[in-house]
C-alpha cells in the first residue's frame, strides 16, 4: 500500500483497510492475560521500556489466544513507533502528527527499504493516569473493529511500541502510546 492511499484510509485504520483481516471472534476477557503474567501492565510509574514490554507481552498473548502468530520487534518498528509517539506528544493526536505521513518514521527508519512490497498498520492511544496503563490501552483497542483489526491480522509479522509521558492535551501524568505493525515482502 503506497504512502498516500494510507493516509486517505487513516480513519478506517491502515490494517483493516490493507488487508481483509478476519478478526478472531474470541471474546475481549479470553484474550487478556492475567495480570500477574505481564509485569508493569497497570504500573504508569515504570519504566516507559517496561510498559513497552508489558504491552508486547499482551499482545503476545492476544494473539496466541486467538490463533493467530505473535509478532517479532522489528529493529526499524521499533525507533518508529518511538518517534512516532514523540511527534504525537508534542503535535497532537493524529495519525499525521506534525504534519507527516503516517509511515513517515517507519520509511525513515528502513522498514521499506530492499522490498518491492510492504504493509503497515498503526494504532494511537492517550489515557491519563490509570487510564494510560498498557493494559488499559490494550481493552480499548479491543472495543474498536479497526484497532482490534489492526492486532489480530495474521499477515503482520513485526512490531514496534513507543510510549511517551508528561503532560498532553492539558493534562498532566498522560501517557501517549504508538504501536507500528506491519510485514515486508508480503
Amino acid at each position: 500500500m503506497n504512502r498516500n492511499t494510507c493516509a486517505r484510509l487513516l480513519a478506517l485504520g491502515c490494517a483493516a483497510a490493507a488487508t481483509l483481516a478476519i478478526v478472531p471472534p474470541v471474546a475481549s476477557a479470553d484474550l487478556l492475560a492475567p495480570r500477574s503474567q505481564c509485569p508493569g501492565q497497570q504500573n504508569i510509574h515504570a519504566a516507559e521500556r517496561l510498559q513497552e514490554d508489558s504491552l508486547r507481552c499482551l499482545i503476545d498473548h492476544a494473539r496466541e489466544r486467538a490463533g493467530v502468530q505473535k509478532l517479532g520487534s522489528n529493529s526499524s518498528l521499533e525507533p518508529s513507533a518511538g518517534r512516532k509517539a514523540g511527534d504525537v506528544m508534542r503535535c497532537g493526536f493524529a495519525h499525521t502528527a506534525c504534519g507527516n505521513s503516517a509511515d513517515k518514521w517507519a520509511h525513515e527508519y528502513g522498514y521499506s527499504s530492499g522490498t518491492s512490497s510492504w504493509r503497515f498498520g498503526e494504532n494511537l492511544a492517550w489515557g491519563k493516569g490509570k487510564r494510560s496503563t498498557a493494559r488499559r490501552v490494550l481493552k480499548a483497542w479491543f472495543r474498536s473493529p479497526g484497532h482490534r483489526a489492526t492486532l489480530f491480522t495474521g499477515s503482520f509479522e513485526h512490531l514496534g511500541i513507543g510510549l511517551r509521558r508528561g503532560s498532553f492535551a492539558g493534562h498532566r501524568n498522560a501517557g501517549v502510546w504508538v504501536l507500528q505493525v506491519g510485514c515486508r515482502g508480503c
